[in-house]
């Protein structure tokens, strides 16, 4: 779409209404049914009696390119939108996962429109490969006519990979994508308004606006910033780039001019991939607001603010904006009105939690477009069943929470931070249980790899054990573990190690590693003995050979305080009322001799005094 200056604004508008025959736009074959007249909802007006008049002068210039598919309300006057984000598609297909996940969410919500929010792929570097790619991503929406739009992340065309404008043309040329390049003068590629028509036809209802966040800022932004480390807990880099203040006039000007045209503001939905810093305070204020999900890493937005929040606030047509960049978030704070949605990522490539997989869902209703209803639709339906299904959860008991001799537990099993990429081996990673290695020879937890290969990554190793009976944290202060490293031909030692508590299902709380005085404490004590000995993890949070911390051989107990556990990537801390579902395990061996052996594990307890095992 070209740009909308003032002085056209109603020509071209007429132009847009007009200029097509707006037949709905079908996901099956079929033809649909004329619908019946919609009701005029209260907010919105019906386009100006002279509409044909500006029609004829608008055709002259013929300035606005309506989409291949028009978009419109269904005969039940609902709209649907999907949201997928940071796909991360990094050859000529896509993860097996991610394709599975995406045909999955996409039968299940059978959406009207669907949005690929950024970092869509990564590291594609030529044509055939990218078109390859985009045609594996949306195979499932293409096979059933759903419409389709893209906007740009910050991976899509970083470095040397192909440029947006070739990009663009590769997107644009799939039947029903509807995506539009915008304005060339605009920084970046995809800046563009979609208008959602009335199931009549007859006038606009809704806009889905589309922006180009950027990639990164400039070498001069990063300098004249300096020494500005970060501007959120849990991140220190906030070199991402931000929306620029041309592209926030163009909105302003465009919005202006539908609401001139419609004679009244026409709500919207704004996608966008980095995001504004406003979903930080909106989330610091979320007890006083509207809203639901979480927030597992911190908000990596700009360190530059560049007002686009103040002007959606200003001009109060866009009630929601959504972006993803952030793997793990998926949290939605109302604030100002506006609806601050993250999206967390559909697939396994880059980073994520297998638990929070999904895609992030928008019904719009023809009788009142503005009041947006949203929510995540996750590839694990049982997330979505009893959001508040820990609330009621009873006060751990303290004692053995893990006993291997009489509980076999279903471990989930991933690189460090939930890696499941090729790259991180998953399947070498071993868990099972094994006689005569726990407490007096009974079973016990074997975990360990395979493998041991020449990067950090292939040799990490997390498991994820749930408990048998959930419960709240309570007076409960220590996790105490019994460990056997001896080892079959060699001892086992780590490079670097760590446990944790798995909370509520889904919340990883390992070590700190902020601004303490000193590095967390933990005590071990060997088999046989009777006093206990003060150890420290290291700066990472971690114990271990690189941690000056070694275990080598170890056989006995080790207990670790709570306290100083928090939530993986903020600075969110446990509570009496955190409610237990599991523990983690993260290690890595220090040497590739130990490839193939086991560390056993057992007896796992949550206690009061970490010496009473009464």
């Amino acid at each position: 779409m070209k740009r909308i200056n003032r002085n056209r604004a109603l020509i071209l508008l007429a132009a847009l209404l007009a200029s097509a025959a707006l037949t709905s736009c079908q996901k099956k074959a079929e033809p649909a049914a004329e619908p019946a007249e919609a009701a005029k909802p209260e907010n919105i007006a019906l386009p100006a009696e002279d509409a044909a008049a500006d029609e004829e002068e608008a055709g002259r210039a013929n300035p606005w390119t309506e989409p291949k598919h028009p978009l419109r309300f269904d005969e039940n006057g609902e709209f649907r939108i999907l949201v997928f984000s940071d796909i991360h598609g990094g050859g000529a297909k896509i993860s097996n996962l991610a394709k599975t996940n995406i045909a999955l969410l996409v039968g299940r919500e059978d959406p009207d429109l669907v949005l690929l929010d950024g970092d869509n792929t990564w590291g594609l570097k030529d044509e055939k490969t990218l078109r390859s790619c985009v045609g594996d991503i949306v195979e499932a929406i293409e096979e059933r006519h759903i419409p389709w739009a893209h906007v740009y992340g910050n991976h899509d065309a970083e470095s040397n990979n192909v440029k947006k404008e070739v990009q663009q043309q590769i997107y644009e040329s799939f039947e029903y994508c509807v995506s539009e390049a915008g304005d060339p003068s605009l920084p970046g590629v995809g800046n563009y308004v979609l208008p959602v028509y009335a199931s009549d036809g007859s006038r606009v209802l809704f806009n889905v606006w589309m922006l180009d966040s950027g990639q990164y800022i400039t070498s001069a932004e990063r300098a004249a910033l300096a020494p500005v480390a970060g501007i959120f807990p849990g991140y220190t880099g906030c070199e991402y780039d931000f929306i620029r203040p041309s592209q926030i006039e163009w909105y302003r000007e465009t919005s202006r001019a539908m609401e001139e045209y419609a004679g009244a503001k026409v709500p919207g939905l704004m996608a966008f991939h980095i995001p504004l810093q406003e979903s930080y305070a909106a989330w610091v204020n979320r007890e006083a607001l509207e809203h639901t999900g979480e927030k597992r890493e911190a908000v990596c937005s700009s360190a530059i603010n560049s007002g686009m929040y103040s002007a959606l606030f200003e001009r109060g047509d866009v009630k929601a904006v959504v972006n993803g960049h952030d793997h793990v978030n998926d949290y939605m704070v109302n604030y100002g009105g506006i609806k601050l949605c993250y999206c967390s990522t559909v697939s396994e490539t880059g980073y994520c939690d297998m638990d929070m997989l999904g895609a992030r869902v928008f019904v719009i209703r023809e009788d009142d477009p503005a009041d947006i209803r949203t929510y995540m639709s996750y590839v694990d339906e049982s997330r979505m069943e009893d959001p508040d299904a820990f609330l009621d959860a009873e006060p751990l008991p303290g004692g053995v929470v893990l006993d291997f001799e009489t509980y076999e537990p279903k471990i989930e099993k991933c690189g460090w931070d939930n890696n499941y990429n090729d790259g991180a081996h998953v399947a070498q990673i071993t868990a099972s249980l094994e006689d005569g290695h726990g407490v007096n020879g009974s079973r016990a937890l074997a975990v360990g790899r395979l493998n041991f290969g020449d990067s950090t990554e292939s040799n990490n190793a997390e498991v994820k054990i749930p408990i048998e009976n959930p419960g709240t944290l309570g007076e409960l202060r220590y996790l105490r573990v019994w460990m056997d490293l001896a080892g079959g031909e060699k001892p086992i030692d780590f490079r670097k190690a760590c446990f944790g508590l798995i909370v509520n299902g889904m919340d990883l709380m390992s070590y700190r590693t902020d601004d303490l005085d000193s590095p967390s404490p933990f005590w071990v004590l060997p088999e046989g003995e009777t006093t206990w000995k003060r150890m420290s993890h290291g700066s990472d949070g971690c114990f271990g050979a690189q941690q000056d911390s070694s275990v080598k051989g170890f056989k006995g107990w080790l207990a670790f305080p709570v306290e100083n556990m928090l939530r993986r990537g903020t600075l969110d801390e446990l509570t009496e009322s955190s409610c237990v579902t599991g523990v983690y395990f993260y290690y890595c061996f220090s040497s590739r001799e130990m490839a193939g052996q086991s560390a056993y594990l057992d007896e796992i307890a949550l206690v009061a005094d970490y010496t009473d095992f009464n």
